[in-house]
């Protein structure tokens, strides 16, 4: 039987939510043909929901994760101890995702030469913030596998059998681990994924029977997840069969339209005219928990805008610095944004 596995560790409040609400979209779908298995410290263990806990130490943890500096590589970790302990495939699934179809169909596509991703993410070469990976690896035992044409594969899903093994022990191997320049903590992912490919018969991906929603719409089902999922209580697993699905919520045509007006005048580019639609967004909503989401989807998309500061807060005037008290955001939110301001008038 497949195994899905989960691991959830240290203060993790966002991560029970989310693991409630995929492992509840994989019972809607059916659990036939797999079991769960959730790696966790002894403070998240989820006796409410149907899993199998494997109980991590802190000493253990603090091993797995370079003593809390590189939490990404648990991940591996995790996955080279279910795999020891098994001979049928295993498959890492990242707590931000949501099952559209049976996990059965996932799983049953791992196979030994066959590696299962989440997705494509594209090429090292292709994004400006994958440039220090690039450098890094210049020089080291890893630019063989690493530089600027290594495809990089999502490992939101990973799906691997026992025969994958001494993968995962080559790309933990401490000389393939960079100990100088930046600090990237996702390296042995990057890694592996090279690991994989070279040596696969097929690559296969995930992403037409599972969604992640690691993007701007993490903050939508965020803002669902804090009505659904109190912190504290038990999920109600009767409730299973009317769980929602959640999409992105409307963005109505004027206020599209006075987005794109604006974004002519002004000289917007498409992340920032994006950013200042979910502005107006945020304050057309009826609710406070809208206002919230759009709040947090704008700040996503100004985070990466190359617009000066002055003019971002002219653009925003309900939410420039001196207007933050006001706009009636979660102090979580209203954080967010006083950190933004900080960061981008210094």
């Amino acid at each position: 039987m497949a195994t899905l596995l989960y691991l959830v560790f240290g203060r993790a409040l966002r991560q029970q939510q989310q693991l409630s609400y995929s492992i509840l979209s994989a019972l809607k779908q059916g659990l036939e043909g797999v079991e769960i298995l959730l790696m966790c410290d002894e403070a998240n263990r989820r006796p409410d929901l149907p899993v199998r806990h494997h109980i991590l130490s802190d000493d253990q943890i603090a091993q797995w994760t370079d003593a809390g500096r590189r939490p990404a590589r648990a991940q591996l970790h995790a996955l080279k101890l279910t795999l020891s302990e098994s001979t049928a495939p295993v498959c890492w699934v990242a707590t931000d995702t949501a099952f559209k179809a049976p996990p059965r169909e996932m799983t049953e596509r791992i196979a030994a030469q066959a590696p299962l991703f989440y997705d494509r993410d594209g090429w090292l070469a292709g994004r400006p913030d994958w440039a220090p990976i690039i450098d890094a690896c210049k020089g080291t035992a890893l630019e063989a596998h690493i530089h600027s044409s290594t495809e990089v594969l999502n490992t939101g899903i990973l799906g691997l059998t026992p025969a994958e093994f001494d993968f995962i022990n080559q790309s933990l191997t401490p000389h393939n681990t960079l100990t100088n320049g930046p600090r990237i903590d996702n390296i042995e992912q990057v890694h592996l994924g090279a690991l994989l490919s070279k040596n696969a018969q097929e690559l296969r991906f995930a992403n037409d029977t599972v969604s992640q929603y690691s993007n701007y719409m993490r903050h939508v089902y965020h803002g669902r997840f804090d009505v659904m999922f109190p912190h504290g209580r038990a999920v109600n697993l009767e409730l299973v069969q009317k769980l929602p699905t959640i999409n992105e919520p409307p963005k109505p045509l004027s206020l599209r339209l006075k987005a794109k007006a604006y974004s002519v005048r002004h000289g917007l580019g498409r992340g920032t005219e994006f950013g200042y639609l979910a502005y107006l967004c945020a304050f057309a909503a009826p609710m406070p928990a809208g206002r919230n989401v759009w709040a947090n989807i704008a700040l996503d998309m100004m985070e990466r805008s190359a617009r000066a500061p002055d003019k971002l807060a002219k653009d925003l005037p309900k939410l420039a610095p001196n207007a933050l008290a006001l706009a009636e955001l979660s102090p979580e939110t209203e954080d967010r944004w006083r950190k933004f301001w900080m960061n981008r008038t210094r």
